[in-house]
């Protein structure tokens, strides 16, 4: 059995529909879809593909956990992520490259899948950003691995003494972080940030049990 050399993840039909036909229409067939990670992290170990292409609106799996894995498990296999320019901005240089939606569009699709297939591929397929997806790189480039973890709660509307119990911090250090995030993102109340999490696609951190509560200190933030 021939390796797949493109493999899409998305729990959207249309979009993983219409991907197949436009790079069946470029002459690219070797493409396998997948509607989980579980599905398409099993598959690595059995036909890895050359270039995997995600939606970042795909809601059945953590992305940003996914793409980290990706990286575990197949350092050299190209990964390209499709989403809006906020989502662009939490990726945090986790793919090789980033199609932004709307503006995305089927000649920069193929465009990407040729290169990234090509006999000597690129190593990052050259996409310009837009202004505002170079805005959001720039502020999430300067959020704390901390503050992405809080905010990553915020997502669920979890409240201060939830998020220090399962960080394992103190209810002042969150209220802290949570100053922080709302002036970063300019945001006038913990829903908006709420809000921003859940469009970029934030979960909270894989923690099945709160933490022991660490004592307030410049350490437990």
């Amino acid at each position: 059995m021939l390796e797949p050399d493109v493999a899409i993840l998305s729990n959207q039909n249309l979009f993983r529909e219409g991907v197949v036909q436009l790079l069946h229409a470029q002459g690219i067939h070797r493409v396998s879809e997948y509607r989980s990670a579980a599905e398409l992290l099993a598959a690595l170990g059995v036909s890895p593909p050359r270039l995997v292409l995600i939606d970042m609106d795909h809601t059945a799996d953590d992305p940003f956990a996914l793409l980290r894995e990706f990286r575990r498990r197949a350092p050299h296999m190209t990964v390209v992520v499709i989403g809006t320019a906020l989502q662009s901005g939490a990726v945090d240089g986790d793919a090789d490259a980033f199609m932004e939606t709307p503006d995305a569009n089927a000649q920069v699709l193929c465009a990407v899948a040729n290169l990234a297939l090509a006999a000597d591929p690129a190593p990052t397929p050259p996409i310009q950003p837009s202004p505002e997806a170079l805005r959001q790189r720039q502020l999430w480039s300067t959020m704390t691995p901390r503050q992405r973890e809080v905010l990553g709660f915020l997502s669920t509307g979890s409240d201060n003494l939830k998020i220090a119990a399962h960080l394992g911090i103190s209810e002042r250090a969150v209220k802290a972080h949570v100053s922080a995030l709302l002036s970063l993102f300019t945001a006038e109340n913990r829903t908006e940030l709420a809000v921003l999490a859940c469009r970029a696609g934030l979960r909270p951190p894989h923690r099945s049990q709160p933490q022991p509560l660490a004592m307030a200190s410049p350490r437990s933030a």
